[in-house]
């Protein structure tokens, strides 16, 4: 099972996705840019994948670096995680019962209520 399988994210890529892709492959000398956490060097392995740095919907090639497969595999893995926790928390929020006090629909008051005071 690959990546994409079960995956929609390629029907939002621009239709010159592949040009981008090469392109950027290219400009990073096919050389992962993952920052190492002890040292702040790029990994520097063989890059095959195109990974946005940023907002996943800019495509344009500043928002894009070379990774290798290891590290997007690992990025993409971080980010679905952290996709369907918020998908999880925004299910359970919202079947979360309600307070009895909180109303709703507000109460409009009519001519005839008493002031509130």
């Amino acid at each position: 099972m690959t990546g994409w399988s079960g995956s929609t994210r390629r029907v939002t890529l621009p239709a010159d996705w592949e040009r981008r892709r090469l392109a950027v492959l290219e400009r990073d000398r096919y050389q992962c840019q993952h920052e190492k956490a002890d040292t702040g060097e790029p990994c520097g392995a063989y890059a095959t994948d195109c990974d946005h740095i940023g907002d996943r919907n800019d495509h344009r090639l500043e928002n894009l670096r070379a990774l290798c497969p290891w590290h997007h595999l690992r990025r993409s893995g971080q980010q679905g995680g952290q996709a369907s926790q918020a998908a999880r928390r925004a299910r359970e929020a919202a079947a979360a019962p309600k307070h009895p006090g909180v109303l709703d629909t507000p109460i409009r008051p009519t001519r005839n209520d008493p002031p509130p005071f």
